[in-house]
């Protein structure tokens, strides 16, 4: 009777394991996917607060092809019952676990450097723009309409700050402060304007971000713990296969 019930676990554990690593190998596809897009059209898309776009993804990359290699060692190695691919996938796992935590800790210790960080990231930009209008350089005007259209803020603390001698007259701001602005419009009247000012906005928007992704890398860690259980425990259903 005992025997049958191990038997029976073992055969569960190693069918919820084959399920989860096929999950895990379309999931690392789709990190490396998002890696090479971010990678290739980051600086498109994503203005420029302080966070280095190349680094997320070529972490989000070395991620994805680590699980993916992993997740290959334990589905055959639970298809096949090779104790040796087991146990080069508990290995595997248990790297990444500790990388993981080691990532996971130091997320939420340094989370505070954020404000720092983006402070002196888009002061410059913002600076330039107030002074000298539409006449600044086109790089500072990017990344100050894109962060003004994704937060849906305007200016460092909000709508008044633009008090430069292009925007004074007429009590204008950048087009970017204004939901309804015209596509090709260049200014908005400051009463349109968002009120929130970007630093706060910049500042909540990447640390929702980094809560996300530390709340969602727990999560893997969980399940990847789970995984190394339910590895351990299909290797009873093959104790006459050699590795």
């Amino acid at each position: 009777m005992c025997e049958t019930i191990k038997a029976c676990i073992a055969g569960c554990a190693k069918c919820i394991l084959i399920i989860i690593n096929v999950v895990a190998l379309v999931a690392s596809v789709g990190l490396i996917a998002a890696g090479s897009y971010v990678l290739v059209e980051g600086d498109e898309y994503i203005p420029e607060v302080g966070v280095d776009t190349d680094t997320t993804a070529i972490a989000l990359i070395v991620i994805g092809v680590l699980i993916f290699m992993i997740g290959c060692f334990g589905c055959f190695g639970a298809m096949t019952g090779k104790h040796g691919l087991l146990n080069i996938y508990l290995i595997g796992l248990l790297v990444i676990i500790i990388i993981e935590a080691a990532i996971i800790i130091y997320g939420f210790v340094n989370k505070g450097e954020v404000t720092e960080t983006i402070t002196t990231s888009i002061s410059g930009p913002f600076k330039e723009v107030n002074e000298k209008g539409t006449s600044a350089a086109e790089a500072d005007q990017v990344t100050v309409d894109g962060i003004q259209s994704l937060a849906k803020c305007c200016g460092i603390d909000g709508p008044d700050y633009y008090t430069g001698t292009a925007w004074l007259v007429g009590g204008k701001v950048p087009a970017s402060c204004c939901k309804d602005a015209a596509e090709d419009a260049e200014k908005c009247d400051k009463a349109d304007a968002y009120e929130e000012g970007c630093l706060e906005s910049s500042e909540d928007m990447v640390n929702s971000a980094i809560e996300l992704l530390l709340y969602v890398l727990l999560a893997v860690v969980v399940l990847q713990i789970v995984c190394m259980i339910l590895a351990w425990c299909s290797r009873g259903d093959y104790q006459a296969v050699d590795a």
